[in-house]
């Protein structure tokens, strides 16, 4: 059976008016102060759809009827296909899934040495997480410092598709990148027709704040919009660094950011699936470094959730980040804090988190383990209780048969029918008493995350792909 992921959205903080008091501010920057865009020939596209394009300034304006037919262009339900159709993602109605890590290039090993990611450390915490049950799609987990900088994307791909079945996030440095990169979904998933009805990869496209559009992400946008293959347009607001300091004048500049991205991809080809992505953060002054642990993303993430909503348009976003640079309490609170507040919130996608530490800067295997706990934690309030004529009947009846005069349900047909789906079962957490754990070994949740680590590396391997497609996978990702 699939997982259909489970619904979120019990949490909602802003009403109608205001979410649509913020569209309207949101448009008059777009109109009033636009976006600095640096590819020619997405400012043409733009120009000649009726956007006022400043030569020299390289500002374009967008007026509000052109933002409006974007949105009402968008595809609301986008499908993300994976190797093995049971970890097809479906984005829509606040349905949400957990991703992967993304973009380390340090590894804090089981030895507790803090050194530079390799292909080698790709390849394993991908099989990891290809393994974690709560883990539902996976980004490039680390960046691999051994290999060259050129075809970076296409190596990767190569070393993500080999170790995991799930749907593949990725990154391609030019058009003809993205172009290389279906060519190997396609050798894996057999023809063009079913890359376009599952796509197996998707495309992150981190554009830069204050309003401005690079020349590479948007050439990289423009060919995923031509090909029809999923965009993620991810910003990430620094407030009071990159956007303004408050929580309300950051997501204004970030949704206007969005949807003049928006606007581009359905102007080049109308129906483009696009999620709604972003990671922001607070500049701390104190310090002098943005803070991925914030509890001000919190805000950030219930006034998007709600504004994605308003346009019908699925949405993603970074939560479960740390500052913390070990596997320890601090990085438990930030991380837990965070991925319940988004997964309540109703994101169809929560990624660049799992065995995250140091923002993003640093990937650890036990840390991925103990994220997976986290994970479930969450997954099981989320999925609430059934109070229904059904379930209060059987109460009565279970609390009839055990009644004043019982002393417990343990034997009772009740508790062993609904044991395992009413009760979330730990994998690394501890409920041990005291002496039953000193007679255990007396070992911590790190402890016991690095043995599963341990445990799941040995003995999962996602099924292989066939000779000729690895062949051809290889051919193509070794292309200069």
């Amino acid at each position: 059976m699939p997982f259909v992921g489970l619904k979120g959205g019990q949490l909602e903080l802003f009403t109608k008016d205001q979410i649509y008091d913020f569209h309207l501010a949101t448009l008059q920057v777009l109109e009033e102060i636009g976006i600095a865009v640096h590819d020619k020939e997405a400012a043409n596209i733009l120009a000649k759809a009726g956007a006022t394009v400043d030569e020299k300034t390289h500002v374009v304006k967008f007026p509000q009827y052109l933002v409006d037919d974007a949105i009402g262009k968008l595809p609301k339900h986008v499908t993300l296909g994976a190797r093995n159709p049971i970890w097809d993602l479906n984005l829509w109605n606040k349905t949400v899934y957990a991703g992967g890590g993304s973009n380390a290039v340090n590894i804090l090993d089981f030895e507790g040495k803090r050194r530079r990611a390799t292909v080698k450390d790709l390849e394993d915490l991908t099989r990891l997480q290809d393994a974690l049950e709560n883990v539902h799609f996976i980004p490039p987990i680390v960046v691999p410092q051994d290999l060259p900088r050129v075809g970076l994307y296409k190596r990767c791909l190569e070393a993500e598709l080999k170790n995991t079945e799930k749907h593949l996030m990725h990154q391609a440095e030019n058009p003809q990148d993205v172009r290389d990169q279906l060519e190997m979904a396609v050798a894996v998933q057999g023809d063009r027709d079913e890359v376009r009805r599952r796509p197996l990869v998707s495309y992150i496209l981190c554009f830069v704040s204050p309003l401005k559009f690079s020349e590479t992400n948007t050439q990289v946008l423009v060919e995923c919009a031509k090909q029809g293959l999923p965009a993620f347009i991810e910003l990430d607001p620094q407030a009071g660094a990159t956007a303004p300091v408050t929580v309300v004048g950051a997501m204004v500049q970030q949704n206007a950011e969005v949807l003049g991205a928006v606007t581009l991809a359905q102007t080049v080809n109308p129906g483009t699936p696009v999620i709604y992505t972003h990671a922001p953060t607070v500049m701390d002054m104190k310090a002098g470094e943005v803070s991925e642990g914030c509890p001000e993303r919190g805000l950030f993430h219930a006034i998007t959730a709600q504004v994605s909503r308003y346009y019908g348009i699925p949405a993603c976003c970074v939560a479960g980040l740390t500052d913390s640079k070990i596997v320890d309490v601090q990085a438990g609170y930030e991380k837990a804090f965070q991925f319940a507040i988004a997964a309540l919130c109703g994101y169809n996608l929560i990624y660049s988190n799992t065995g995250m530490l140091e923002g993003c800067l640093t990937a650890n295997y036990e840390q991925s383990v103990i994220d997976d706990e986290i994970y479930g934690m969450v997954f099981r309030f989320m999925r609430g209780a059934e109070i229904s004529d059904r379930t209060l009947t059987e109460a009565v009846e279970v609390i009839r048969k055990v009644g004043p005069l019982g002393s417990h349900y343990l034997t009772q047909e009740h508790t062993r029918k609904n044991l395992l789906t009413e009760h979330w079962i730990p994998k690394v957490s501890d409920r041990l008493r005291w002496e039953i754990w000193e007679k255990a070994g007396s070992k911590g949740t790190k402890e016991l995350a690095q043995e599963r680590a341990r445990k799941l590396l040995a003995e999962h391997r996602p099924a292989p792909l066939p000779d000729d497609v690895l062949k051809t996978i290889a051919r193509i990702a070794s292309r200069p």
